[in-house]
């Protein structure tokens, strides 16, 4: 018979290697949980800036803007405006000096319709993308044509309708998020994914995807149930570790490594921001892609919150930049926004207000690159004028939007 102790000795091995074989099994158990305080330990700091140049307001005649979708800053601090409206790329020199505009709308060489993004393609070039059909249209730095990149989308086995809804290159990698559109008879499913792609279109490593049915009959459009973190809710990293935040109403960012595999989890404690009765009715609003298509017969259902995390950056030292709702709003005076900062290893480093003009949730702010901000005033206005006239599908770029014109306002990082 077996001693007492040698049988406790085989159970203790039994349970090691059954624990073993689950996490082998199933990797994203092995990953670890950073779970951190509500508040950083290295409490906060405020990010000074100086004025640079700006541009556009009502009193600027010479520089006429539309809707200004992303913003992009060279090595020669050079600022790059994708104009969503007029579908175009307006350069500025680091004095504000109007340097020359690339891309335009259409078929042809160096031309778009839809215009979802703007990235710095690998070789250099000036990529803009096209949300559908989901293609990157290629430009040197002085506007000439230089072809164009379809990542996954000339894949005749896969099907359906390929959309691209943003991007992101680092270091020599490319990342994009987007989806796959297919329709039935009676229903529509789209596949959403954050992968990245390699120089050849192929895809070479998928980071996070879901996939969404929804039936034409009855159909109902549920904020929260279609949620998907195409803007602002992934990041690209300098060292190719790509951050994921999936859930709508969860502070839980995945952070991955470049090959796929799951690195860790960052948590904090957060509550989430309630709507007011003007809030929802804002969201309501910006649905209106799905509305202007099924009006009669689609219900729309917006949450009572806002969403967790509004948007993501890594900076080039590799810290985390998570920017919540509640960061986006009740801001002290001369605060746009209060951003979190975590370390490379997901542990809850500080809180950084960025004090500039402007508020946080009518006024976009963008991290042109690690020492340029730029900061568009009227931003909301003007995107919620844009989508209700029609968005990129049917606005005239001559057209103006309603409200006050946009004002762009670029600055320097002093210090943190």
């Amino acid at each position: 018979m077996l001693s007492i102790r040698t049988l406790v000795s085989l159970i203790a091995i039994l349970i090691v290697l059954s624990l073993s074989s689950s996490f082998l099994g199933n990797p994203a158990l092995a990953a670890p949980v950073v779970d951190n305080p509500a508040t950083p330990r290295g409490g906060s700091s405020i990010l000074q800036m100086e004025e640079m140049w700006r541009i556009g307001g009502e009193d600027d005649e010479d520089n006429i803007l539309g809707v200004v979708g992303q913003v992009l800053a060279d090595d020669q601090n050079n600022v790059y405006l994708l104009d969503l409206q007029l579908v175009e790329v307006m350069v500025y020199s680091p004095e504000g000096e109007y340097l020359r505009s690339v891309g335009s709308r259409g078929e042809g060489p160096g031309e778009i319709n839809r215009a979802a993004d703007l990235v710095f393609m690998p070789n250099g070039n000036i990529g803009l993308v096209q949300s559908f059909p989901g293609r990157i249209v290629m430009v040197d730095r002085s506007g000439q044509p230089a072809g164009e990149f379809r990542p996954g989308g000339d894949d005749p086995s896969a099907g359906g309708f390929f959309a691209l809804r943003g991007a992101a290159s680092r270091g020599g990698r490319m990342v994009f998020s987007g989806a796959r559109i297919t329709r039935g008879e009676k229903s529509r499913t789209a596949v959403n994914f954050v992968a990245s792609y390699g120089e050849d279109g192929q895809r070479l490593n998928l980071y996070y995807d879901t996939t969404m049915v929804r039936e034409f009959r009855g159909q109902e459009f549920s904020e929260t149930k279609e949620f998907f973190p195409h803007e602002g809710g992934w990041a690209l990293g300098p060292d190719g570790r790509v951050y994921v935040s999936q859930e709508r109403n969860s502070y839980q960012i995945e952070s991955y490594n470049p090959d796929g595999t799951l690195a860790y989890t960052i948590k904090r404690p957060y509550e989430s921001w309630k709507r007011t009765a003007e809030e929802k009715k804002v969201a309501e609003d910006a649905i209106m892609p799905y509305r202007r298509r099924n009006r009669s017969r689609l219900n729309i259902v917006v949450a009572s919150t806002e969403k967790d995390i509004a948007r993501m950056r890594v900076a080039d030292d590799g810290r985390l930049w998570v920017l919540s709702s509640r960061g986006l709003r009740e801001q002290p005076a001369g605060i746009h926004s209060t951003w979190d900062v975590f370390d490379k290893a997901g542990q809850f480093e500080k809180t950084v207000a960025i004090a500039c003009e402007g508020m946080g949730v009518r006024d976009r702010l963008f991290f042109a690159s690690d020492n340029i901000v730029v900061v568009v005033k009227q931003y909301a206005d003007a995107v919620k004028s844009y989508w209700g006239q029609g968005g990129d599908e049917e606005v005239d770029e001559t057209e103006e939007l309603e409200g006050l014109p946009l004002e762009v306002i670029c600055y320097r990082i002093v210090s943190d």
